[in-house]
């Protein structure tokens, strides 16, 4: 709703419903859970839940009931975070043979540290910093293992992490020219591996500068050729070249047809905002009002 620009029209009915449904999730130690998933059970999707109800609940002009995990110091969080000698040994054991996976439990770990007491995170955050800059690969820009896409979409995974903490990546240089190798070489099988690229373009691009006009010109046209795969008769987008994602983040949520998904109909929002975005334009020159105008109207109260 945010992407399409919906917020500000919003029926305060609505509002008041949305802002009520994030803040019943949320526990007295802070954490917030959906009764009917097993979300407790995974690290990432803890995290994120915390991070997108969070940030919901700021969109609707609205605050969390209870201080998030991590206000109150380390002991309030996960096991993983509660000591500097837990949260090392936690990294070491992520998935880095699956980059994306390794990185993502890294950026959804970052949304606790935010919350800790500057002391605390410092200490916690000089480790995190000096551990990925040891493990940075010097000649891709990339960590981990797996084909071009997966380390592409961890190493955008990174560009959020590193980004909330207002730092950069290290070796801007290497990860563009790999980005470029991975766009040109490998085959796009997920809307991710479409939208993440784009997103990490552009979180480099305060680094790198002006990109050659050459390449912007191919990576919109290969961008523009990948989203059209996912395309759906019924105007929507997939995950998935030729079907839905059935289980989006460990949640059953449709039966794998021929049809769009939200998922992927937020990424091509994003996809869109982001391409603007790099080639230095702001979306709202290009509005989607013309294809929302009565979106409210046909919601039945």
């Amino acid at each position: 709703m945010q992407r399409s620009q919906l917020l500000e029209s919003m029926p305060e009915q609505m509002r008041q419903q949305l802002i009520a449904f994030f803040q019943k999730r949320q526990t007295p130690e802070g954490y917030f859970y959906d009764p009917h998933n097993r979300m407790r059970e995974v690290d990432r999707m803890v995290g994120r839940a915390v991070m997108y109800s969070a940030g919901s609940l700021r969109l609707l002009g609205a605050k969390p009931l209870y201080p998030l995990p991590g206000s109150s110091g380390s002991q309030s969080l996960p096991p993983h975070l509660q000591s500097l000698a837990a949260f090392k040994q936690w990294i070491d054991e992520r998935p880095w043979d699956y980059a994306w996976m390794a990185c993502d439990n890294l950026q959804a770990a970052g949304v606790f540290l935010r919350q800790l007491p500057e002391d605390e995170q410092r200490e916690y955050l000089d480790y995190l910093w000096r551990y990925l800059e040891e493990h940075q690969d010097p000649e891709t820009g990339m960590w981990g293992d797996g084909r071009p896409y997966i380390k592409i979409s961890g190493t955008f995974k990174l560009a959020l992490l590193y980004g909330s903490f207002q730092k950069t990546l290290p070796r801007p240089e290497r990860i563009y020219q790999y980005l470029l190798y991975t766009l040109r070489e490998d085959d796009s099988e997920d809307m991710c591996w479409t939208r993440n690229p784009m997103d990490l373009l552009c979180a480099l691009k305060p680094v790198i500068g002006s990109y050659p006009s050459e390449d912007v010109e191919e990576i919109i046209e290969i961008t523009y050729r990948n989203l059209k795969r996912y395309l759906k008769p019924d105007g929507g987008f997939s995950r998935h070249v030729e079907h839905s994602l059935e289980i989006p983040n460990n949640v059953p949520l449709g039966k794998g047809l021929v049809e769009g998904d939200m998922n992927a109909g937020t990424q091509a929002l994003r996809i869109r905002s982001a391409c603007y975005e790099f080639i230095g334009m702001k979306q709202y020159d290009m509005p989607l009002t013309q294809y929302t105008g009565g979106f409210y109207d046909k919601i039945q109260w």
